[in-house]
C-alpha cells in the first residue's frame, strides 16, 4: 500500500473517552500522531475519504499514550484488524526508545519477536513511534492481562522460548565482565543513596504492617528472624561486587510482553530501557511482575514463608501455583543463563529491584508483601555468601 502523503494526512478518531487532561494536549498529541503517520510506511489509512481510528491501549507506568491504530471508512466501519501501534513519550523518553531500538533491537533481535519501527516524528516536548502489532489485532494480549486472571499456565507456555530469544539476543552481543554492581543499580534505579533509603523506609513500614517487622541493633527483626540494613548490605560495602553485562532489554516486566491467540509469546515491546546492563536483570524483572499481578488469597504469615522457602531454593508445594511459577523463571534462567556461579548477584538484583518497586503507588497488599519479604530474604542469603 503506498506511504500516506502530507496532503493525506488521515483523520483521527478516538474510540471511547480521550485519555487527555486538557484540549491543548489533545491537539499537540493529535497532530503529533497525525505527523507520525504520515512519515512512516505504515498499512494504513491512505485511501480517500479513510479515518484512523485509535483505541487506547495501557501505557504502564512511563507516563505514555499508546494507541492502536484501525482504518475505518467514513460511516465507522472498521476496514480491515488494526496492524499499527503508535505511542507517543516524553521528548526524552521518546528519542531514548528510537535510538536503542535502531542499535540494539534491529539488528540482534529476530523479527518474528519484536514490532518492526516505521516511523518516528517529534513535536515541542513529545516524540511519536509508529510500530507494527504484535498479538492479535483486535485485542492485544500482554502477559500481565493473563496474570491477573490467575493464568500462570500461559507463564509457563511462554517461559522457554522467551528465555531462548534473550539468550540469543545475550549471545549477539559482547559480554563483559563489570566492576561494580551496587553502582550500576544505584544509579540505574535510585540516583543516589539518599532516594534507596526512602525507599527503604517505605519497605520498613510494609514489613511492620505485614509481618510485625521491628528495628534492633542489627537492623530489623521479623518472626524471630534478624535481617540486615538493606542499603548498608547494598550500596556501602567497600569490597564492590563484581557482575556480567549484555545487551538487556531493561524493562521486562509482565506488560511488554505480548501474547497471541493460543497464549504463545508473540515478541516484546518499549524498548527505552534497552540497552547494556546486569545480565539477570529482565529474569529478575519478570519474577516481580509475578509477584505484581498474580492473585493471591493467602495470609501475610504464608507469603512470608513462601516467599523464604523460594530464596532458599527449597521446592515450593505443588499446589502453590505462585510458588512454582517463580522457581520456574529460576529454573528456567538457570538452564539457560547458567547462574550457580554467580547467584549472589542474582539476590542481589531481586533485592535492588524489589526496592525499587517500593515507590510505586499502585501495588496491592499482597504485591508489596511478597515483594517486601523477597527483598528481606535476598539479602538475608547475600549475607551467607
Amino acid at each position: 500500500m503506498p506511504r500516506t502523503s502530507a496532503s493525506t494526512a488521515p483523520d483521527l478518531r478516538f474510540s471511547g473517552r480521550r485519555p487527555f487532561e486538557t484540549a491543548r494536549e489533545a491537539q499537540e498529541v493529535s497532530e503529533l500522531i497525525r505527523l507520525v503517520l504520515v512519515n512512516a510506511n505504515a498499512d494504513i489509512g491512505d485511501s480517500a475519504g479513510e479515518a484512523i481510528m485509535l483505541d487506547t491501549l495501557n501505557g504502564g507506568r512511563s507516563g505514555s499514550f499508546v494507541f492502536k491504530a484501525t482504518p475505518v471508512a467514513t460511516d465507522g466501519r472498521r476496514l480491515y484488524p488494526a496492524r499499527t501501534v503508535v505511542k507517543v513519550a516524553p521528548l526524552d523518553a521518546g528519542t531514548a526508545e528510537q535510538a536503542n531500538y535502531e542499535k540494539f533491537v534491529r539488528p540482534f533481535l529476530p523479527s518474528r519477536y519484536r514490532p518492526e519501527l516505521h516511523g518516528f516524528a517529534t513535536a515541542r516536548d513529545r516524540a511519536a513511534l509508529c510500530y507494527s502489532l504484535l498479538g492479535d489485532g483486535d485485542k492485544p494480549e500482554t502477559l500481565t492481562d493473563r496474570l491477573a486472571m490467575g493464568d500462570l499456565v500461559a507463564l509457563d507456555l511462554i517461559l522457554l522460548p522467551l528465555f531462548e530469544h534473550l539468550h540469543r539476543w545475550r549471545s549477539a552481543s559482547e559480554i563483559q565482565p563489570e566492576s561494580d554492581l551496587a553502582r550500576y543499580y544505584l544509579a540505574r534505579y535510585f540516583g543516589d543513596t539518599r532516594s534507596a533509603i526512602l525507599a527503604e523506609t517505605t519497605l520498613l513500614g510494609h514489613a511492620a504492617r505485614y509481618f510485625g517487622g521491628q528495628h534492633n541493633a542489627r537492623g530489623y527483626r521479623i518472626h524471630k528472624a534478624d535481617f540486615p540494613a538493606i542499603c548498608e548490605l547494598l550500596f556501602a560495602r567497600r569490597d564492590a561486587r563484581t557482575y556480567t553485562s549484555c545487551i538487556v532489554h531493561g524493562d521486562l516486566n509482565s506488560d511488554n510482553i505480548m501474547l497471541d491467540g493460543r497464549r504463545k509469546f508473540a515478541g516484546v515491546i518499549d524498548f527505552q530501557r534497552t540497552g547494556r546492563g546486569h545480565i539477570f536483570q529482565d529474569i529478575v524483572a519478570l519474577e516481580m511482575s509475578v509477584r505484581i499481578n498474580a492473585p493471591s488469597n493467602a495470609t501475610f504469615d504464608d507469603i512470608w514463608e513462601v516467599e523464604r522457602l523460594i530464596a532458599l531454593g527449597k521446592p515450593p508445594m505443588c499446589s502453590n501455583p505462585y510458588a512454582v511459577a517463580i522457581i520456574g523463571i529460576r529454573k528456567t534462567g538457570r538452564r539457560l543463563f547458567g547462574f550457580e556461579k554467580s547467584f549472589a548477584s542474582y539476590q542481589f538484583a531481586v533485592a535492588a529491584t524489589g526496592l525499587r518497586l517500593m515507590r510505586a503507588t499502585d501495588l496491592s497488599d499482597a504485591a508489596c508483601a511478597r515483594i517486601t519479604a523477597s527483598v528481606l530474604w535476598a539479602v538475608t542469603k547475600l549475607t551467607d555468601v
